[in-house]
């Protein structure tokens, strides 16, 4: 199970987080929603007032979540109306917690706020998600997914009912044509062989960095493994 935040919240990345709310509240609609405001704080509920993050919703067309350093959660209106459970929008609220608390968001330098200074607050958007693409990786975010899982179950969700939100995922990417993002590229099977070209090897590598995330299918699987893997470990004891 996940102990307490691993990473405490220095002045400057509160600073950040205040100054990127700031920014986004000037072309973004938000709105507080009660049933998100008490996950948060089920989630929460071991943390200091003073050490929660505060989740907001953000009205866009996009169906995600994001975080950035500071206090803040965004989760989108859309990806409200799609979640296919509470567990599940648990879940995706657990998953930006780890990235705090796994320490995963510590990339910008003081400076940045002074150059974006004159920036629309659009381009402030793309250039804070493109940082974060950047630094992210399948490894990270699957720590995130299982951190989030823990972090779950403590709080008292079946997290079965958390892995609900993959079949959500897989439909909208499906019905977005985005195939390889269900099931990975093309030659992925091929990187199982034991014979497998350093080459393909590579490409599959180079395409997980570009995605930042496993494939959807592996993503669930993997989490699927860590939860037979705990209820090994529990019936063991």
């Amino acid at each position: 199970m996940p102990q307490s935040p691993q990473f405490e919240l220095s002045e400057h990345d509160r600073e950040f987080g205040e100054w990127f709310y700031q920014q986004i509240a000037k072309a973004f609609l938000f709105k507080r929603s009660e049933w998100v405001d008490s996950i948060a704080a089920q989630l929460q509920s071991d943390r200091a007032p003073d050490k929660r993050h505060e989740v907001i919703v953000i009205w866009l067309s996009d169906m995600t979540a994001f975080t950035a350093p500071g206090r803040y959660i965004y989760v989108t209106g859309r990806l409200m109306e799609y979640c296919p459970g509470e567990a599940s929008l648990a879940f995706t609220i657990a998953h930006e917690l780890a990235h705090h608390d796994l320490g995963h968001l510590r990339y910008f330098p003081r400076w940045f706020r002074g150059l974006a200074a004159h920036w629309i607050t659009e381009i402030i958007f793309l250039v804070v998600h493109s940082v974060q693409h950047f630094f992210y990786s399948p490894e990270r975010e699957s720590a995130a997914d299982r951190y989030a899982l823990d972090l779950c179950i403590r709080a008292g969700w079946d997290p079965r009912d958390c892995l609900h939100l993959f079949d959500q995922l897989e439909d909208r990417l499906l019905d977005l044509g985005d195939i390889a993002g269900v099931y990975g590229p093309s030659e992925s099977d091929d990187e199982l062989l034991p014979n497998a070209p350093l080459m393909t090897k590579l490409r599959i590598w180079a395409w997980q960095r570009s995605r930042g995330y496993l494939p959807v299918r592996d993503r669930r699987r993997a989490l699927e493994v860590y939860l037979d893997e705990r209820d090994r470990g529990r019936a063991s004891v």
